[in-house]
């Protein structure tokens, strides 16, 4: 079946690689092409300004996207952000064919987003909270959402023990924009505050920076790492190559489709996320990190400085406990996030849509 991947991504998130895991996951199975404003993982792709607002631009996106469509004899589109909805919406009315959605974040309660929801003819929820969001705020029929969590693919992901050196190394990992900038800052000033408290440790921030705020930040870890002595800590910016770093450090910080990955790796991750602070992940917080998309989509928003801070305390103490936590950690992952059930499950949705 030929599928039409419709995305808005300016920088790289979760969705891209959500999306590109089913694709590896479906090889001759189905065809997939892709429409965004830009990839990050060297997909082929036909570029357009999808992240631009209804009208005018989107507009203009839905008639090239129905011209797409008719080129390429797309069966199905399956779209993966608030605009690329409202697009895909369009264009899949006016082609006659099924449109899929999947909402990998509460989406915002408003008059237009009201007005036109753009749900699709069948509509994926990556977690419980988004479930609930749109039953309770858009008043969505339950029979059409599916619960279908992101898929990891544990081909390429290896449990192994680090010999750790003098220090341990904790990755900080998520694009520091919009949500994710507070809470990077939130952060910065938790750790401030009691990282003289904690045994010593080098900190590394992974994730792409704004232009416009990388001097700021520049200055603020400058400041950050003066207060936090003998710990020390770096911005490494975007990294694509995550697996070799996260087998090379200790721990993590983590949210959403990172704090997956990095479970999958057997480390353990203290989940902080646009939401707020979950903990670190061990069996008694599974429920919540099931529920939260790892900590994405708390409410309320929840910042516990102390939840960070016993977070941290665990990893950095660990001794015996680690191949344990590890071990569970990646349990959870297979458990729960395994690839080939996601692919299969969004293929069941993809065959219900057709009928």
């Amino acid at each position: 079946m030929k599928v039409l991947f419709l995305l808005s991504c300016l920088e790289p998130a979760g969705s891209e690689t959500y999306c590109a895991s089913l694709e590896k996951a479906w090889k001759g199975k189905h065809q997939v092409f892709w429409i965004s404003d830009v990839l990050h993982l060297g997909q082929n792709f036909t570029p357009m300004p999808i992240h631009m607002k209804a009208f005018p631009v989107g507009v203009i996106n839905t008639w090239r996207v129905v011209q797409f469509i008719r080129k390429n004899r797309i069966e199905i589109v399956h779209s993966h952000s608030r605009r690329a909805h409202w697009v895909a919406a369009q264009a899949a009315r006016i082609t006659g064919i099924p449109h899929v959605t999947t909402i990998h974040q509460p989406p915002p309660v408003h008059f237009f987003s009201k007005l036109f929801p753009c749900l699709g003819d069948e509509t994926i929820a990556i977690d419980e909270a988004v479930a609930h969001h749109l039953r309770e705020q858009f008043r969505h029929s339950a029979h059409y959402i599916h619960l279908i969590r992101n898929g990891i693919d544990f081909s390429r992901t290896i449990v192994s023990q680090r010999q750790t050196p003098k220090m341990k190394q904790i990755l900080l990992i998520g694009r520091l924009s919009g949500g994710r900038w507070k809470v990077f800052e939130f952060f910065l000033d938790a750790l401030e505050k009691f990282a003289m408290f904690l045994p010593p440790a080098h900190y590394k921030i992974i994730g792409k920076v704004p232009f416009e705020r990388r001097n700021y930040m520049a200055k603020r870890l400058l400041a950050t790492g003066g207060k936090i002595a003998p710990s020390t800590i770096e911005s490494t910016g975007y990294i694509q190559d995550l697996d070799s770093l996260m087998r090379n450090s200790d721990g993590a910080i983590a949210a959403g489709r990172s704090a997956l990955e990095c479970l999958a790796h057997g480390r353990p991750v203290v989940l902080m996320g646009e939401g707020g602070v979950v903990g670190l992940c061990k069996p008694e917080v599974w429920p919540a990190a099931l529920h939260t998309n790892l900590g994405d989509h708390m409410d309320p928003i929840d910042f516990d400085a102390a939840k960070l801070e016993r977070g941290l305390r665990e990893i950095l103490t660990l001794r015996m406990e680690q191949q344990e936590l590890g071990r569970a950690s990646r349990d959870f992952v297979e458990k729960y996030y395994d690839l080939k059930a996601v692919a299969a499950q969004v293929d069941a949705v993809y065959a219900r849509a057709r009928r």
